[in-house]
């Protein structure tokens, strides 16, 4: 210890990386098991359909999580109105989307919505849990430029 600046000392890292690994990582094994069950359950279509709502329910949030990765950087209240917005949107956004491809002839909608529902909420438990386990300092810590 010779008094030098550690490297231990850099400033954290935003909860963003943790969330999406968390969020991701608990989709990717949530997916496989919704289109096994919907395979068994509905039939190949069902599946089938099972997987495109999966896979756009893991698309939206990880495209979300990005973009608020990019908004952190502004004043606190900037940032919650920030997350309101994206959150929001994407809940907009997915609904839309369920809307829109649940009603087509050529996908069964029970299997697409019920995917899409079920991976959007193991997302954000997962998400949650890992923003609530994530270190996050709360006020800055001043670098000492002394010999302790």
């Amino acid at each position: 210890m010779d008094g030098a600046p550690s490297t231990d000392t850099v400033p954290h890292a935003t909860p963003f990386a943790a969330m999406l690994r968390a969020g991701f990582l608990a989709s990717a094994v949530t997916f496989p098991i919704v289109v096994i069950v919907f395979w068994i359950t509905r039939g190949p279509s069902g599946g089938g359909a099972a997987a495109l709502g999966a896979l756009v329910a893991i698309v939206f949030f990880t495209a979300g999580l990005l973009v608020m990765k990019r908004v952190v950087t502004a004043h606190w209240l900037s940032v919650l109105a920030g997350a309101l917005a994206v959150y929001l949107g994407q809940l907009i956004f997915l609904g839309v989307v369920a809307l829109a491809l649940g009603s087509q002839d050529w996908l069964d909608g029970v299997a697409f919505g019920l995917a899409l529902l079920v991976v959007t909420l193991v997302w954000q438990v997962a998400q949650v849990i890992a923003f609530a386990r994530a270190r996050k300092p709360v006020y800055d810590i001043e670098p000492t430029g002394g010999a302790v």
